[in-house]
């Protein structure tokens, strides 16, 4: 009778398990590209920057908040463009305080752009088109069209980076719409076989990749569906028609916070655009630079600013 009971418990159970299974998965997959909590607060004022937003309408019937900071000083030509995405469970405000973008705002003239998600994350993965009425592709495209459309920025220097769950969206539209960026630039993510799949292999672009070898949210290592870091780097410098073994060169251990950073440059490549791999050995998932989040999601290393090293790669970078 015991047997029979189980049996008849699970024939009616099994669309409400199969239900329960799903949901588990597809927060495995929010937690894997969602850091812990970073200050959610407002933006973090910087004196010479100051802000804006604009709304952008989607399928949905929803629309998407843009932050924009800009430089108070005026310049004296078309300024260039880094757009940033924030990690998931993010928003545009956190990602500018956790990045410290406006204070390379002010010392640069650079715009920043930091689009808000759907959701808790970034549309990054291909196969999930079908369950997604709004298109973030899409969307990002028509947040540059518009900047360079109606604001003193310069279409041909338009930079892109994220972290985390924003690192694997910009990878997705490095890939998708490479003609639209000059640079692209990702930290604690890899690359995920179904974008490696579809990625445009003809369209060259100087990239920029950093990975902390003890990140607990996006492995450094291969898993299923997704490349390890090392593997992700050497993908794009094949792209790029980069020969031979990278440069491997350590950099100066400054700072006593348990990591060291070793730095893999490709610079022999036929499109003459170049390939960057920052290792962060023993560091978290984390992003270069900012003491603010140590404890939280590992170690963050203090010998390199993330924010400073992207935008010294892809200032000179033109389309």
């Amino acid at each position: 009778m015991t047997k029979r009971l189980n049996v008849e418990f699970v024939r009616k159970a099994g669309p409400a398990l199969g239900a329960l299974a799903g949901v588990v998965l597809a927060l495995f997959a929010w937690l894997l590209v969602a850091p812990a909590a970073h200050a959610q607060g407002g933006l973090t004022q910087v004196p010479g920057v100051s802000s804006f937003e604009q709304r952008f309408p989607m399928a949905s019937g929803r629309s998407r908040r843009v932050l924009y900071l800009r430089p108070v000083a005026e310049a004296t030509g078309l300024a260039p463009v880094m757009v940033v995405l924030h990690y998931g469970g993010g928003s545009p405000e956190a990602m500018a305080n956790l990045t410290r973008i406006g204070e390379l705002v002010r010392d640069t003239g650079v715009w920043a752009i930091l689009p808000e998600s759907g959701g808790r994350a970034w549309n990054h993965d291909p196969r999930r088109d079908r369950d997604r009425k709004d298109d973030d592709v899409e969307l990002i495209t028509r947040v540059i069209d518009n900047a360079v459309g109606s604001l003193p920025v310069d279409v041909r220097r338009v930079y892109m980076t994220g972290f985390s769950s924003g690192g694997f969206m910009a990878q997705r539209y490095a890939c998708e719409r490479p003609e639209r960026i000059a640079a692209l630039a990702y930290v604690s993510a890899t690359l995920l076989d179904s974008l490696a799949a579809r990625c445009r292999l003809n369209a060259a672009l100087p990239t920029l990749g950093m990975h902390g070898t003890a990140d607990s949210r996006v492995s450094y290592d291969d898993r299923v569906g997704l490349a390890s870091a090392p593997d992700t780097a050497r993908f794009y410098a094949r792209r790029n028609g980069c020969l031979g073994a990278p440069r491997r060169t350590r950099l100066p251990d400054i700072a006593n916070d348990g990591t060291t950073v070793e730095l893999d440059s490709w610079d022999s490549c036929s499109s003459a655009q170049p390939v960057r791999f920052y290792t962060i050995n023993r560091g978290g998932h984390t992003w270069p630079g900012n003491d603010l989040q140590v404890g939280l999601r590992g170690r963050v290393s203090q010998d390199i600013d993330a924010t400073r090293v992207i935008w010294n790669f892809a200032r000179d970078q033109m389309r």
